[in-house]
Formats: structure tokens, sequence, C-alpha cells
């Protein structure tokens, strides 16, 4: 693979990532690169609207940049009833900036987040 997605970044945090070729003989040279997380764009305006007990609206404001990939919702089930954590996520295309996500349990609380992925090139 010649790209790889790297996501769940914390912002303003400084990451090195690093990449190297492997063939017949062996490891190549790692390359690396340095970059903060801070220069990548966020998400904002990021809210949930319930419509009805089992459905919500996720809207965001949409990033104005060609390298959008794609826009990811992770949400995920908090109650004391239910202990493990069930992450889902839904994605949505890069024109867009709101959405719809159902099937929720209307007798459990959620907590909802977003990404952006980018394209690399």
């Amino acid at each position: 693979d010649t790209q790889h997605i790297i996501d769940g970044l914390i912002p303003n945090t400084s990451y090195t990532v690093g990449v190297r070729a492997y063939t017949i003989v062996g490891p190549g040279e790692w390359i690396d690169e340095t970059a903060m997380s801070s220069d990548i764009p966020m998400v904002a305006g990021f809210q949930v609207t319930r419509i009805s007990g089992t459905t919500v609206r996720v809207t965001w404001q949409h990033i104005e940049s060609d390298a959008v990939d794609r826009y990811t919702v992770y949400y995920y089930i908090t109650s004391e009833v239910k202990r493990e954590v069930d992450l889902v996520s839904k994605n949505f295309p890069a024109n867009v900036s709101e959405g719809v996500i159902d099937g929720l349990d209307p007798n459990l609380d959620y907590i909802f987040s977003i990404t952006v992925t980018f394209i690399l090139g």
C-alpha cells in the first residue's frame, strides 16, 4: 500500500510518522515526517438533535477542502445496565454537512463524536 489513514489524533499534538520499504533484500531506511495535529482542520459546529426515540440528526460545519474524503460519526452507549461499550460508526460523503442516524435504543444514552478523513497525496 502507498497510503494509510491515521485517525483519532489529539489536537495540538506533534506526531512523527515513519515509513520504510520492505523488499526481498530486507527492510529499507526509515523516512520520518513530523507534523502538528493543529495543522489538520477540525470539524466545527458538531450538533446532535433528537428526531425521535430511535433517531437523531447530526450536523457539522463543512470543511472547504478538496482533500476531504469523508466524515465519520462515532457513537457508543453509556449505560450502567450495559457495561460493555459497543462503538458504532457511520460514514458520510465529503460534500454533506448533516446526516441521520437511526436504529438507536430509546432506553439507552449515547455519546457521539465526529472525525474527518483526508485524502493524502
